[in-house]
């Protein structure tokens, strides 16, 4: 009797071990999703932070604010050459270009170079002698000429607050921009596949064309060296911009933008943004562009169903510890006829809660032909093709 009260005794205390534990679990699961995230602190006049995907922005300050970008400028300068320019185009030194006030590659009035390799001498060493052959270059002689397509560009990004007066980034009263501005300029350069390889060299050797001579370059961001996963892009510093750095890093597939401007340590701020990133998001994709997310019936047609396909990554930046996405999809009941691939037929929302994190157009994965005679016949005579021929008589 004793024995069995024993028994019963060790069973409760095992069963309320198990209630404990599951409950301590599930309270520290609750606490994990729930804990609030600790915004960085930097000591940059402006800054932002997002995830270079989805462009979502994770942390800013005074990100809208008019401030001056120094050689972050040259951003634009290389993207505006790689989108028009050819890269074995050789081009001659100026010397309005040789004698350029600040960082320099050397370069030399007469000097020949390839558009290649004033691109590495622009962002490795920030040479405002390769900006300006480059303007003088991709603008037919006129380095204003130039200057016109960076602004044009720039608006066409959305840097609707960026106005750029030389290429290079020497202050101005009319040279502006904004850490957001930056931001979208980076976020479309790092898409450039040739632009992606050049500001993650560390170093390169460049070889004037006439007379041999080698000059060897060496990247200003220390970054590179420095953080974990860090690929780009660009520092900047004058008396006026103070110091200035975007950076870029990636890490289980997520790529982080930091933009710090006016920064008392730039290489302190930017490592501390990416790291607040990285720490607290993550990037959740729910569906891949191609993918099939449902099949309609079509209506007066020779097909009997489409597949709907998402027409892009379905996918947000999310808190690390988030959980619950779904997937909510505004489609009509059937498709009618005719209907071409590619053809927008709803939209599908990446739901996080209450709140939508995500969009993708949905499409029709294949055509729905209209119903005809014609059409009828033909898919008749092919269905007897395939019969016959399964059949052994063809």
């Amino acid at each position: 009797m004793v024995n069995c009260r024993r028994e019963r005794l060790v069973a409760l205390c095992c069963i309320g071990a198990v209630l404990a534990s599951v409950f301590c679990s599930c309270v520290h699961e609750a606490c994990a999703q729930t804990k609030e995230i600790v915004l960085p602190r930097v000591s940059a006049e402006a800054a932002i932070l997002l995830e270079w995907q989805t462009g979502t922005v994770l942390f800013e300050k005074r990100a809208f604010n008019r401030m001056y970008p120094a050689s972050l400028t040259k951003m634009m300068t290389a993207l505006i050459a790689l989108e028009r320019g050819r890269l074995e185009d050789v081009i001659q030194v100026s010397q309005d270009a040789a004698t350029q006030a600040g960082s320099s590659m050397n370069l030399r009035t007469g000097d020949k170079f390839t558009l290649e390799d004033l691109l590495y001498g622009l962002m490795l060493n920030s040479g405002n002698d390769a900006a300006w052959a480059i303007a003088e270059h991709m603008g037919k002689g006129s380095a204003n000429t130039f200057i016109e397509l960076m602004n044009q560009r720039a608006k066409e990004l959305g840097a609707i607050n960026t106005r750029f007066q030389n290429p290079h980034g020497l202050s101005h009263p009319n040279h502006y921009t904004t850490a957001f501005d930056l931001a979208l300029i980076a976020k479309t350069c790092l898409r450039h596949p040739y632009f992606k390889n050049l500001v993650g060299t560390k170093e390169k050797d460049v070889v004037e064309a006439d007379k041999n001579i080698v000059i060897s370059l060496y990247n200003t961001n220390r970054l590179l060296w420095l953080h974990p996963g860090a690929d780009g892009v660009k520092t900047g510093t004058t008396q006026q911009a103070g110091q200035c750095l975007v950076a870029s890093a990636t890490r289980n597939g997520m790529r982080l933008l930091a933009v710090v401007l006016n920064s008392e340590d730039r290489w302190y701020d930017t490592s501390t943004l990416l790291d607040y990133g990285f720490d607290n998001y993550r990037l959740a994709k729910a569906a891949s562009a191609g993918e099939t997310i449902v099949t309609l019936p079509v209506s007066h047609s020779t097909e009997k169903y489409v597949p709907v396909i998402c027409a892009k990554d379905l996918q947000a930046c999310v808190p690390a510890r988030a959980l619950g996405l779904r997937i909510e999809v505004d489609l009509p009941p059937v498709i009618r006829a005719p209907c071409s691939a590619g053809t927008i037929v709803g939209q599908a929302t990446l739901c996080l809660g209450d709140r939508a994190v995500g969009y993708s157009d949905l499409i029709a994965g294949t055509w729905a032909y209209p119903r005809t005679p014609w059409r009828l016949m033909a898919r008749l005579g092919l269905s007897l093709f395939i019969h016959f021929r399964h059949l052994g008589l063809f």
